[in-house]
């Protein structure tokens, strides 16, 4: 059995691929989330709902993140951040608006963040997207 941190993981991870497989132009990554889910999972284990409605809607409310992150950017760009902060970025205000809605902390879904980015990106990014996030989930 996945623990919730391992999925976090795991979504993170699916998200990333997604983006750096995304296709602009058309709008549309390579690949249905449910394979690139697989590919990250052993072979026989049997992708949990909560990884795959994450990721699902992750990439479904693409729009509508990028939307409500963008005015919080400061000086920066959404396609200059790098692409595991944006996936942890994604996650994060996808997990607090759609997933769990009504049912999850802010400083859960902010803590579990800061800990990818301590793991996997660099402190100053750890940095950024936790002042993002303190903006974004109201």
């Amino acid at each position: 059995m996945i623990s919730r941190n391992q999925s976090h993981y795991f979504i993170m991870s699916a998200i990333y691929i997604e983006l750096a497989d995304f296709n602009f132009a058309k709008g549309e990554t390579s690949r249905p989330a449910e394979e690139v889910i697989k590919d990250l999972l052993d072979e026989e284990e049997e992708i949990p709902l909560f990884i795959l409605d994450s990721v699902n809607l992750s990439l479904l409310h693409y729009a509508d993140a990028l939307k409500a992150i963008t005015p919080y950017l400061k000086n920066w760009k959404w396609e200059r951040i790098p692409l595991l902060s944006q996936a942890i970025l994604l996650m994060s205000y996808t997990h607090f608006y759609y997933v769990e809605k009504d049912k999850v902390d802010k400083k859960v879904v902010i803590n579990t963040a800061i800990d990818l980015a301590k793991k996997y990106v660099d402190e100053k990014q750890a940095k950024f997207i936790n002042a993002i996030l303190e903006n974004v989930l109201n």
